[in-house]
Order: structure tokens, then sequence, then C-alpha cells
């Protein structure tokens, strides 16, 4: 797959008499919407254009220069033309959005702002080796099939077809799966994968996890997708939640390590990206990851948690 930059050069926005040109990155991740003069647009009608007053000079506080492209670039890859469509929809015609946010009753929040403890017990117990024990016997199991798909150049597919592989609960469908990697055949059955939280549920005497497996191909710049944060926080705000991620890191060949962390696991809680402004008005919006971090963590792991600085990042999630 050819992934492409779009380029916007123009006069510098908001000035009349502008002196010099700027270069900005406009793929569709950074515009804040389609011009007025595209109403008809429609997730079945993609028509419209943008000016350049459309395009976010600053995104979650990373300048929208050439200095940045290749970082800015990184983070729309994940999101893609199609995720952002509906937002640029609703942006652009005032579409009442559907859905809505995550509202916290008083438990809820006492649960979720507890969250960060629970999660410094489970990584103590047992119960964080048997996850890891679990999912490590699975990449185990399925470990040719994981580096033949670690081959797609799609980062979207090439991610969803090495997690249901992992942690796919249909398993004739892992095995059509399995069948198109190792065959001559041209493509892969059609699949969907469930948008929750997490890709492998577990239960145990005193906590209830989720765990959503992310694959990082180790040569390649990338920034996995984290989660969204309105499911995020209704997850939490269970008084036994646990929320987890297993790292699966590839190099060409090989899988060089897994890593099972708590979403507060210090290093990941400081490359976290939250995504504002590209939600819509009904959420509070989505979450990246720094590639570089997760990297760092399946070389090095540690599941070390600052519990204060996770609430305060909790804290802040409210607020949005």
């Amino acid at each position: 797959m050819v992934q492409f930059f779009l380029f916007y050069a123009g006069s510098e926005i908001g000035r009349s008499s502008p002196k010099k040109n700027f270069c900005f990155i406009a793929n569709s991740t950074f515009l804040k919407k389609i011009s007025h003069s595209s109403q008809a647009l429609r997730e079945n009608n993609i028509r419209g254009s943008f000016n350049g007053s459309d395009i976010v000079p600053t995104f979650e506080g990373i300048e929208n220069t050439a200095e940045n492209i290749s970082r800015l670039f990184d983070i729309h890859a994940v999101i893609g033309f199609e995720g952002n469509l509906p937002r640029l929809v609703e942006s652009t015609n005032n579409i009442s959005p559907s859905g809505a946010k995550f509202v916290a009753d008083d438990v809820a929040v006492v649960n979720i702002l507890e969250s960060p403890m629970r999660a410094i017990k489970f990584a103590a117990s047992p119960h964080a080796m048997t996850l890891k024990l679990e999912l490590d016997e699975r990449v185990a199991k399925h470990n040719n099939e994981i580096l033949l798909a670690a081959l797609i150049e799609n980062v979207n597919v090439r991610g969803r077809v090495i997690e249901y592989l992992i942690a796919g609960d249909n398993e004739a469908l892992r095995q059509e799966l399995i069948t198109a990697l190792t065959s001559d055949s041209r493509g892969l059955p059609a699949f969907k994968t469930d948008n929750t939280l997490g890709d492998y549920p577990r239960r145990f005497d005193e906590f209830d996890s989720e765990t959503d497996v992310k694959t990082k191909l180790m040569v390649l710049n990338s920034n996995p997708k984290a989660y969204n944060l309105d499911k995020m926080l209704e997850f939490l705000a269970s008084d036994r939640s646990v929320f987890m991620f297993y790292f699966v890191g590839i190099d060409p060949g090989q899988v060089i390590n897994t890593v099972l962390v708590s979403m507060f696991q210090k290093d990941l809680l400081d490359g976290t990206i939250l995504l504002r402004h590209w939600a819509g008005r009904s959420s509070r919006g989505v979450s990246q990851f720094d590639g570089r971090t997760i990297n760092r963590l399946i070389e090095t792991p540690n599941s070390e948690i600052d519990e204060l600085k996770a609430q305060d990042f909790l804290e802040r999630i409210f607020t949005l």
C-alpha cells in the first residue's frame, strides 16, 4: 500500500496582505471541516473541498510545520481517511452526532480514580503472570502465521489479523485466516473485529481484566492506536476493572519479545497521545501511543505505575 502526504501551500492564514507562503500537511486528520460550499458531503457522497483556514495549524501541541510532517503523518496513518470521514461530515454539516460522552456518577468517579491502585495490585499478583502466560502460549502456537501476517503492508489490516490470531474467539475464522496466510490464496477472508475496548477479556477472583493486543514492527516508525477515551472511562467505572496492553514486538523473521503492562505504566502514560481535536462533539476523543515508547518497553519491560500521575491523567480526561 502506498501512503500519501497531502500538502497545502498558501499564504499565511488570517492575513489580508501575506508576505510569504506556508506549507501544511493537510491529510484528513488535520482538517477541522470541509468548506461550507460542500454541504452535500456525506459518508456515501465523498465530494467537497477545503480552504486553508480549515487546516489545523497546531495538532495536540504539535505545530503543523515542515519540521513535524513525519511525526504528524505517523499519527494520521493509523486513523486514516475512513476514520476521519464521519467527523468531517458531522462538523461540515452540523449534523447531530450519534452516541454520547460517558457521564460518571459519584460511585463511578471513585472507582475510576482508584483504578491505578487496582492496576498496581493486579500487576503484583499471580493473575498478571497467568494472563501473560496464556497470551504467550497463543503467540507461540501461531508464531509462523504471525510472522506471515507481519508482511501485510496495510497497517490496520496487519494489526487486526495478528490480533485475531492471538485473541480471536471464533476458531473457524482463525483457521480461515491461517489458510489464507499459508496458502497461495490471493486475499484474506472478510472479517470485522468488534469495536470493543480490548481483545481478550479475562475474569479473575478479584479482577475483571480487558487486554488489548498490539503488535509493533520494531523496524517501522508508527503510532499504534490506543483506546477510545469514553469506553476506557466506562470500563474503569467498575470496582473490579483492570485494563492491560499486551505488546508483541516483531523483527523480520522473528517475534523478539512480548510485554504485558497496564494502561497506567509510567512510560506508556507519558507516551499516550490524546487526539481531542479529532473527536466529534459527542466524544472525548481517542488516543494513540508514541511508537518509540512501545519499542523501549518491548526491549526493556517495566511495569512501574505512578499512581498520582495516573490519577492526574484520569482527571484530565474527565474535563474533555
